[in-house]
Parts: C-alpha cells; structure tokens; sequence
C-alpha cells in the first residue's frame, strides 16, 4: 500500500500527538486526527466515497477548513473547487463553517469514529483523485506533506 498523507497524519498522531498540524494552526496533530475521523465519518455515512459524491469548501484557511480538508482525504471524497459542480458545500456562515444543509462541522467533528474509517482506506489509493486545485485534479499520491495537502 501507497504511504499517503492520511498515513502520515496518522503516524504524527500517534508519535507526536502534541505537536502543531502546521506552523501557525492551532490544532495539534492528535487534535486533527480525532475531528477529522469524526467528519470522515459522517461524509462516509452520507455515500462520499471514491468516485462518487464531491464536497466543495468555500472557507478561508484556519482549522475548520483543515479538518474538513483532512476528514474528505479519509473519507476518499473529492473535493472540487466550485459549488455548482459538488454534492455538499460548506461555507463560512456567522463565523463558523456550515453544510449547505446547516449543519455545523463542529457538530460532525463530534461525530464519533466507526471501523468505516479504517476500513476506507483500504479504498483510498496513491491514484485516488481528492482534490480540484486550479483546474488540476490532484490525486492522493500528489501530496507530499500535510501543509500540501491544506493548501488551496
């Protein structure tokens, strides 16, 4: 199996669980790890999974981007830049990013961590498309480093 960011974030998690995600962010490794799970989680219970449903976030950079960023990477779902073209948006609403539906993602990063997870990453391989950046779809090989992987 293909070491990808997501086995990365996990090893990080476990070996320096106390450790900042990224310079600058206020989420540490164990942090992004527990919340991202929980949203990865809930899109996996919502039908997102490789090759299907795709999810657009129109939020600045901060922590919530970030676990939602991390929580579709686990989830296998691809992440594409305009909300026309997506299943589910998120967007940035009284301060806090929400689903298109209302839902907060500090409510789905509560949600808690099934084996769906685990097991969905026997799914999720290096040519296993996540994200739209700039028109270019970038697969999960693509990625080298977590901060790679947040970036817009």
């Amino acid at each position: 199996m293909t070491d990808l960011v997501l086995d990365r974030l996990a090893r990080q998690a476990e070996n320096a669980p106390e450790a900042l995600l990224r310079p600058a962010c206020t989420l540490t490794n164990a942090e992004a790890w527990a919340r991202s799970g929980g949203v990865a989680s809930w899109l996996i219970a919502q039908g997102f999974a490789p090759g299907s449903r795709s999810l657009a976030v129109s939020a600045p950079d901060g922590a919530e981007r970030a676990v939602l960023l991390l929580g579709a990477l686990r989830a296998g779902a691809l992440v594409v830049e305009a909300s026309a073209e997506a299943s589910l948006t998120f967007h940035v609403e009284a301060g806090r990013l929400v689903s298109s539906e209302g839902i907060s993602l500090a409510a789905l990063a509560r949600c808690s961590v099934d084996a769906a997870v685990a097991e969905r990453r026997l799914h999720v391989r290096g040519d296993t498309p996540a994200r739209i950046v700039g028109g270019t779809c970038r697969h999960h090989a693509d990625f080298a480093t977590i901060a790679e992987a947040l970036a817009d």
